[in-house]
């Protein structure tokens, strides 16, 4: 089966450059209505459009899947792709086609594979809580499980000792290579997000929780902006020096109150920066990419 790319509206092949495409999955499309209105409106703004596009995975990223994607890119000339999938072969068969992708496909893989993540971050030196495969004894506890794809705070499990382990390994034993073990942070329920436009910090939002070990705002914690100390700007700002972040937000969980690495979400999401600030993420994206795109210009 091709990749399937449907759009909202007939307008994916450009008419007015600079055009984009905005794609999601139709699940995501759904729950991102709002952030979509901002993108759009951001467009307008900067002198630009985009059209929101529908992605449905390929069975197998083949010859075939990526001859039909070729062929439509080639008929639309998209200047630009906003990524929203969490799927780095598609953004790895656009840019193979010469479209400029935001995020690319290496912050897609590495904000989509927590192992990833991890290895690529130590080996940059960022501190971070020791982890290990899931079917491997720890040795340490408490510790948290938790799948290499989840988003969001799901599929993810407090195990305070080893017999909790054994019953939690027991019952996800189909499951297991998608999982990894951490020890976990000793300031439980407290985690910091750092988002990031254009390589650069904007914003910081602290995340807690009196009756979970997740903080998540989506799961009901309480929210707070944050002020970066010089030396903690100085960390994320060592941590993605190598990378090419278009917009995605870090997250750090506290262990006795020093910053340590937890995730890259490539597909960050804003609503309580909106809800404690005036700052428009969405906005200064689309101006990034209006600055930073050849296309564009």
């Amino acid at each position: 089966m091709a990749a399937v790319l449907t759009f909202e509206q007939n307008d994916a092949v450009c008419q007015d450059a600079p055009c984009g495409w905005i794609l999601y999955t139709a699940i995501e499309r759904e729950r991102n209505r709002f952030y979509i209105t901002c993108y759009e409106k951001a467009c307008e703004k900067y002198g630009m459009t985009a059209a929101v596009g529908i992605y449905e995975p390929p069975l197998r990223w083949d010859t075939q899947a990526k001859a039909a994607l070729a062929k439509f890119v080639i008929a639309a000339k998209p200047a630009f792709v906003i990524n929203r999938t969490r799927d780095y072969r598609l953004a790895q068969a656009l840019e193979t086609l010469g479209v400029h992708v935001y995020n690319d496909s290496l912050i897609a893989k590495l904000g989509n594979d927590k192992a990833k993540a991890y290895e690529f971050m130590g080996k940059r030196g960022t501190p971070m809580m020791p982890v290990c495969e899931a079917f491997d004894t720890p040795r340490w506890f408490p510790a948290v499980m938790k799948s290499r794809s989840g988003h969001g705070g799901t599929e993810v499990f407090y195990i305070k000792d080893q017999l909790q382990w054994q019953e939690w390994k027991t019952h996800h034993a189909k499951a297991l290579q998608s999982y990894l073990a951490q020890q976990a942070a000793s300031d439980l329920g407290r985690d910091l997000r750092v988002y990031i436009v254009g390589n650069q910090i904007t914003a910081a939002v602290l995340r807690t929780s009196a009756t979970d070990f997740r903080s998540n705002y989506c799961l009901g914690g309480s929210i707070a902006l944050y002020q970066l100390t010089k030396a903690q700007r100085t960390l994320v700002e060592h941590m993605i020096e190598p990378l090419a972040i278009g917009m995605a937000g870090i997250d750090f969980v506290f262990h006795h109150g020093q910053l340590m690495f937890n995730e890259l979400e490539d597909m960050a999401g804003a609503r309580a920066l909106y809800t404690l600030s005036d700052y428009d993420i969405a906005d200064d994206y689309i101006r990034y990419i209006r600055q930073s795109c050849p296309t564009c210009q």
